[in-house]
């Protein structure tokens, strides 16, 4: 069934830092020497869909994977790194070999009881699964040397998704078990900072099962920070740590388009319309009036070599969302090209989040963690592609889901984004060069199901929008319910919801502290050379098994119509939907609170009155 296309392993290998319990997945467990500690080690093995969907140029497959070695000094003295070595051989090794496609380490000087991050973007089977992993990382003094010694397997617990809120004193992370044992999760620390309070659902963790924690620190995080979060997963008397590691901005739903011309402000805002591509200084007429006249807010592409004249220029310019480091590198550019590009970006300007968007899901693995937010654009109709299409004007449209599926697996616990199909005419389809609304709607349903965090259209031009303006008025519903939903989208995470539904018909579950939001999207069509035409389903019932949290006193339809309730009953922790009839796709929420429905219609209403709103 195509409602399982999501489920990815996204997985790490556990260490049992605090308890010095034996590790998941490890054959040993070598104690640290000297004042270097290796507290976990992390592993996700590299791995994208090759099945239903086949790139032109994918015959050098990644064989290795991620690895993220977490140590702390326990001295009373600093500690400067110098090199790290696994299996016996020195990274130089694995870099002049081209065995790693790049490596980074946060925090070389370690200072008392502080912590550090090496990441390793492995391609080479040396990093597989099942492989054995012989760590040291030498440090100036030698006493001091951290070693790890296991097997590289992927931890069944992980830390899939670090929300920052508002202010960054409060965040949100989401826990998942994909393992065979019923949990508890103890403490949450994050690295340098006072947490003030915890408040979990889902706290007993089911297997397999979700939970989030809303955590509010003592002090915000600043811009740029490294955040780095623990939390404690205990089973019956043993208790292990596990980690995972992002870098502190403020979450943001953008909803965005790359073209803006002048002409085009005030019709790109009543399409909710709001972030854009868009470089320049900051005394430009766009960044010294109109940025801030339309509300609109930009992604800056530093090109390579990096302007860094433009970065130093626009650095703290509040218009700015996101550096835009490259727009598909994985094509041409290496990816330790992108790592430097990157660390350009963070030196001079580390208030803002760097971004790079991808195409080829074979290579999202090496080039989505260089960055704070990985992107990816795959076009389902009349449209370039990296993948072998089976019609030259078009493919099936859930492999857009592929792409942001392999995306998301390559990024976590960070956001990524998506440049989903909108209005460029590329011509590979004559009989209409830009999607239906129903094609385009689709596209955009699977890309939120898979989890993304903004939308891109790509693209937007009113010459092209006069030419088929149901594509137009498509964008401007869809922004609707995107503006309605965008907070609760930032916050969700796919859970595991044992989802019975009619044949052809694609369910992504997201859930929230107190949503549940169902993406629904009808795969009973054909590729056509002008139209997919859409088999409509009829009296469409839905099953599910809820998260324990999640008792709803309403379901909701939220379409680019408005907000309908919709039928539905639950028993226990299973709930029966008549979500009515599905043409393309549809969304519906579950809601905790009664109160929620007139949020929402109120939300929709501001949205409805931000089309026709004056500037």
């Amino acid at each position: 069934m195509m409602r399982n296309l999501f489920f990815c392993c996204a997985a790490v290998m556990a260490s049992g830092a605090f308890a010095q319990s034996a590790q998941v997945g490890a054959d040993t467990n070598a104690p640290a020497s000297g004042t270097l500690r290796v507290e976990y080690v992390q592993y996700r093995p590299a791995k994208c869909e090759t099945e239903k969907i086949t790139e032109f140029e994918n015959e050098f497959l990644n064989q290795g994977g991620l690895v993220y070695v977490y140590f702390r000094n326990l001295g009373d003295k600093p500690v400067d790194l110098y090199f790290w070595r696994v299996n016996n051989r020195d990274e130089s090794y694995y870099r002049m070999n081209h065995l790693v496609a790049w490596d980074r380490t946060h925090n070389k000087h370690v200072k008392p009881n502080e912590m550090g991050v090496l990441e390793i973007n492995a391609t080479s089977p040396d990093f597989g699964p099942g492989k054995p992993f012989k760590f040291l990382y030498m440090p100036r003094s030698e006493r001091a040397t951290a070693r790890y010694e296991g097997v590289l397997n992927p931890d069944p617990v992980q830390i899939a998704y670090i929300q920052m809120l508002p202010g960054m004193k409060e965040m949100e992370v989401h826990v998942r078990n994909r393992g065979k044992d019923t949990l508890s999760l103890d403490n949450l620390a994050v690295e340098g900072h006072a947490v003030a309070s915890v408040a979990w659902v889902g706290q007993e963790l089911d297997a397999p099962g979700h939970a989030i924690a809303h955590v509010t620190l003592g002090e915000a995080l600043q811009p740029g920070e490294l955040a780095i979060v623990r939390v404690d997963v205990r089973k019956g008397r043993d208790t292990r740590a596990i980690y995972a590691h992002r870098r502190a901005y403020e979450d943001f739903f953008p909803i965005g388009t790359w073209t803006s011309n002048p002409g085009e402000y005030e019709t790109l805002r009543r399409l909710h319309i709001e972030t854009v591509v868009r470089g320049g200084r900051s005394d430009d007429p766009f960044y010294a009036g109109d940025a801030a006249k339309y509300g609109f807010r930009t992604m800056v592409h530093t090109g390579l070599p990096v302007d860094v004249d433009e970065v130093r220029d626009l650095g703290k310019h509040p218009a700015v969302l996101c550096w835009m480091l490259q727009d598909e590198p994985d094509w041409t550019i290496p990816a330790n090209v992108m790592l430097f590009a990157d660390d350009t970006v963070r030196r001079y300007a580390p208030e803002k989040p760097t971004f790079i968007t991808l195409c080829r899901n074979i290579k999202m693995m090496e080039y989505a963690p260089i960055c704070d937010i990985p992107c990816q654009d795959h076009y389902s109709v009349t449209a370039p592609s990296s993948s072998k299409w089976p019609k030259a004007y078009g493919t099936r449209l859930e492999e857009t889901a592929y792409y942001t599926n392999d995306l998301k697996y390559a990024s976590e616990p960070k956001p990524i984004w998506v440049w989903s199909q909108a209005m460029a005419d590329w011509g590979e389809r004559p009989k209409r060069p830009v999607p239906t609304p129903d094609e385009l709607a689709a596209q955009l349903i699977l890309n939120i199901g898979r989890g993304a965090k903004g939308i891109l259209w790509f693209n937007y031009g009113s010459k092209i929008a006069d030419k088929f303006p149901d594509v137009r008025d498509a964008m401007q519903g869809w922004g609707r319910v995107m503006a309605v939903l965008r907070n609760d989208l930032l916050a969700s995470e796919f859970v595991d919801a044992h989802v019975k539904a009619p044949k052809l018909v694609d369910v992504a579950p997201l859930v929230t502290r107190d949503k549940l939001i169902v993406c629904l999207t009808n795969l009973d069509y054909q590729i056509d050379p002008q139209a997919y035409p859409f088999a409509e389903k009829k009296d469409v019932k839905l099953k599910l098994r809820v998260p324990s949290w999640i008792q709803p006193k309403a379901a909701l339809r939220v379409s680019p119509d408005g907000i309908q309730p919709v039928p539905f009953h639950t028993k226990g922790a299973k709930a029966t939907v008549d979500a009515g009839t599905l043409t393309s796709c549809g969304v519906i929420v579950l809601c905790n609170r009664a109160e929620s429905e007139g949020e929402l219609r109120s939300a929709f209403q501001q949205a409805i009155a931000d089309e026709t709103r004056a500037y």
